[in-house]
């Protein structure tokens, strides 16, 4: 009886210690972000777009959308594993959907692209927005005659995403929209404070300098942060030919111009040394208490800013203030 005991009580022991190994386990462990699946039918094709839902849903949300850079997708957006944006989007309580841009296979690879109204067009006010001699970019084929500089959807992504939108808005109470997109996603938000300024409050271009003579500027007062990485050769913030053969417009330029279109008379200039060389150039006291701010990186590449957890609180700072 007592060694039965005695036996019971080892178990016991054993029980208690596995069950503090897992404890311990799952508090170390990382939270799962999930991100939910939905689609609808749009401009003839059926369009994909993912939602992730923080833990506490109140009143008054900010919704946040993040628009992919060229042949990406929602994922890469969010990247997982380096920096995973649905963790910041946790920690601030904000709703984050992903929308993914039309894509189509050329020789076993998938391209994918938003149509910011620029990158489908080819030729602009300044001329053809890529030079004689650039590299090839497979036309997408909802391109119906396209210019020989064409490379990016001409689809209807402005419509794609004000449906995203309006869907999200019923769904939630959302008080601020915020677009922010890398690269072409950048692009397109800067088309998107352009064009929707009456669904959206603020947009975030990383890397996504629009081609020469057309970065457009928003017909109602929209808060921008533009970010650009002076060793950027694939969209240079400064220099205008990139290593494609295609043309930008400096980022100076498309600050100024907004700036003068929100008629902001206040500015500060603000130098970062560490974890990165950065600039930032922030303008406030504009109409309806928009902001203009420009980010330029002294060190980085075509790439969100380094190191990329540092990097999102650096561009989204300015807009929540």
């Amino acid at each position: 009886m007592k060694k039965l005991t005695h036996d019971k009580q080892n178990m016991l022991k054993m029980i208690r210690a596995l069950l503090a190994f897992l404890l311990f386990l799952y508090g170390c462990s990382s939270p799962v972000y999930d991100i939910e699946k939905h689609q609808m039918f749009h401009d003839a094709s059926m369009r994909t777009f993912y939602v992730f839902e923080p833990s506490k849903i109140e009143k008054n949300m900010t919704l946040v959308i993040g628009l992919h850079g060229y042949t990406g997708s929602a994922k890469t957006f969010i990247r997982d594993g380096d920096a995973n944006f649905n963790q910041f989007l946790d920690k601030k309580n904000f709703i984050g959907v992903f929308p993914e841009g039309k894509s189509f296979r050329d020789n076993g690879r998938v391209f994918s692209s938003w149509n910011d109204l620029v990158g489908s067009s080819g030729h602009g006010p300044k001329g053809d927005i890529c030079a004689s001699e650039r590299s090839y970019y497979p036309h997408p084929p909802d391109c119906k005659n396209p210019h020989r500089c064409t490379w990016a959807s001409c689809g209807d992504d402005i419509g794609f995403i004000e449906k995203v939108i309006d869907k999200l808005k019923t769904q939630y109470d959302v008080e601020t929209v915020i677009v922010a997109g890398m690269s072409n996603g950048g692009m397109m938000a800067q088309t998107i404070g352009c064009t929707l300024g009456d669904k959206i409050d603020a947009v975030i271009n990383i890397v996504g300098m629009q081609a020469l003579g057309m970065s457009c500027i928003p017909n109602k007062p929209v808060s921008i942060v533009m970010y650009g990485a002076k060793n950027d050769t694939t969209v240079p913030p400064v220099d205008v030919l990139a290593a494609d053969g295609y043309f930008y417009e400096p980022m100076g330029n498309t600050i100024e111009t907004w700036k003068n279109r929100l008629n902001c008379t206040g500015s500060t200039t603000k130098k970062i040394s560490n974890p990165s060389a950065v600039t930032v150039e922030h303008f406030f006291d504009c109409e309806e208490n928009k902001t203009v701010t420009s980010i330029l990186d002294h060190n980085n590449k075509h790439d969100w800013p380094k190191p990329y957890k540092w990097g999102i609180d650096l561009l989204f700072e300015p807009l929540l203030k």
